[in-house]
């Protein structure tokens, strides 16, 4: 019965420890392990580094565009290539933009959220 016991203790040990272990890893959603977001500059540099992008989605109401981009390497912000949505800075940004435009812009960590900051569309 003791031996019946600790073997019911020690399974439910590990279950509750598995449980955890899986709850981490699903709960942090997308996988950034390749992003660097940490509002610390990479390095000092005057201008921004403007990354190329297609426009896929624009919502002036919500200050939000979804871009379709390349490698994004800026003074906060490391991510590879990939469509999603991004936070605007300003709404200005997106006055003389729309879907299929090909952008310059630029991301930045404004309070943990990957935010363009300069957009500018390419002729």
């Amino acid at each position: 019965m003791k031996k019946l016991f600790l073997n019911l203790v020690a399974v439910c040990g590990f279950s509750v420890l598995a449980v955890n272990v899986f709850a981490e890893q699903t709960s942090k959603g997308m996988d950034m392990a390749g992003m660097k977001m940490d509002n610390k500059p990479a390095k000092t540099t005057n201008a921004p580094v403007l990354s190329d992008g297609q426009v896929k989605a624009v919502d002036k109401e919500n200050k939000s565009i979804t871009l379709k981009h390349g490698r994004i390497k800026s003074a906060t912000v490391e991510m590879g290539p990939m469509t999603m949505p991004f936070a605007v800075k300003d709404k200005c940004l997106l006055a003389n933009v729309k879907v299929g435009d090909k952008v310059k812009f630029n991301v930045e960590n404004i309070d943990g959220t990957a935010t363009v900051t300069n957009l500018t569309v390419q002729k």
